[in-house]
């Protein structure tokens, strides 16, 4: 049987793993891709993510998977999902920028961008498969200091 005291130190370490997110975040020494976006937090449908010294901040406003790039005026090939979750799935991951063609170790292109008050994020294997894209709506950009 498990004394008091390793039940309370077992019991902090789930605490305190529950509390900061399991290893979502970066190590300390992390240092995002300045060309890149990198994928600071997301929270309660709220993304923050870095760019070329700016700190965003943005709230979820649509996912939608497309069943390939042919698709995208067809409606009936177009899903739409309640919460962005492939940004869930990239906290503490550089994303490279829209032009970027790398493929990560999944063979997904991954890309990031903004356009006006729109942050987009997209995955796709190539433009013959389906591709999963977010938009955000930035509510708020702050320059890092350095």
């Amino acid at each position: 049987m498990i004394g008091y005291t390793m039940r309370a130190f077992i019991l902090c370490v789930i605490a305190l793993g529950l509390l900061t997110g399991c290893g979502k975040k970066p190590p300390r020494d992390f240092m995002p891709d300045p060309q890149g976006w990198f994928i600071e937090s997301y929270d309660n449908g709220v993304i923050t993510v870095q760019h070329e010294g700016n700190r965003y901040m943005a709230t979820c406003d649509s996912s939608r998977s497309f069943n390939n790039a042919g698709s995208l005026t067809d409606k009936s090939n177009v899903v739409d999902f309640p919460t962005c979750d492939l940004a869930i799935e990239l906290v503490g991951q550089n994303v490279q920028a829209f032009e970027g063609k790398e493929k990560d170790a999944a063979g997904r292109m991954i890309n990031m961008w903004s356009v006006g008050s729109t942050l987009a994020l997209r995955s796709w294997r190539d433009e013959h498969t389906p591709w999963r894209q977010e938009e955000f709506k930035i509510t708020s950009v702050t320059k890092k200091l350095q």
